[in-house]
């Protein structure tokens, strides 16, 4: 059981490593020399763990985006209306990025970049975390809160690609500002285009 825990621990410190030189140096310019000389490890010791520097891209987000989606579910529970339900999962989400922006550096600029995370379980993860706002759509046309012709996959598809801008220009600032400036704004905006007309206050 020792055993097994020491192998954890090296494990969790390999991977704090790359993530810290990752986001402090870009995933281009960093080594698998850089990562194991940072975890206090030898070039083989590593290997042992990882099988080189893009395993260790798809495995840092994986960790984190399937922590987000444990939590989801949760976050969402009890909560009535499609709109708030809406509101909590991007007030959730941007609290979550600003809780972990090294996580975040990683899967906004390098891993979405790389041609091979369509074929990774982070992908899946991500995809699982983003159906929970098709459901959330679905419900707000089904029970008239949102208009009747919504199409939840285009709706998604903005919502997500709202998000993404938003973070994506956070990140590229260096983090220089909060992400819930103007939100409520840029919330009302996108809701705007889903509801259904006799929405009131």
């Amino acid at each position: 059981m020792a055993h097994k825990n020491s192998k954890e621990s090296t494990r969790d410190r390999i991977i704090d490593s790359a993530k810290k030189l990752f986001a402090e140096q870009g995933y281009q310019k960093t080594t698998i020399v850089d990562i194991s000389r940072q975890a206090g490890l030898s070039e083989a010791a590593l290997y042992e763990y990882f099988q080189g520097k893009e395993d260790l891209l798809l495995t840092i987000p994986d960790l984190w985006v399937s922590e987000l989606l444990r939590d989801l579910g949760e976050q969402l529970f009890g909560i009535k209306g499609a709109v708030s339900k809406l509101r909590k999962y991007l007030w959730w989400y941007m609290r979550r990025i600003e809780q972990a922006p090294l996580d975040a550096k990683i899967v906004y600029l390098f891993l979405k970049t790389n041609a091979n995370f369509m074929n990774t379980e982070v992908y899946s993860n991500v995809k699982a975390l983003y159906s929970h706002l098709l459901d959330i759509f679905e419900e707000g046309r089904e029970t008239g809160e949102m208009k009747p012709d919504l199409n939840p996959h285009f709706a998604r598809d903005i919502f997500v690609g709202t998000m993404d801008h938003i973070i994506t220009r956070w990140l590229l600032k260096d983090r220089s500002y909060s992400l819930f400036e103007n939100l409520e704004n840029i919330f009302e905006l996108m809701v705007d285009a889903f509801i259904a007309n006799h929405r009131t206050g």
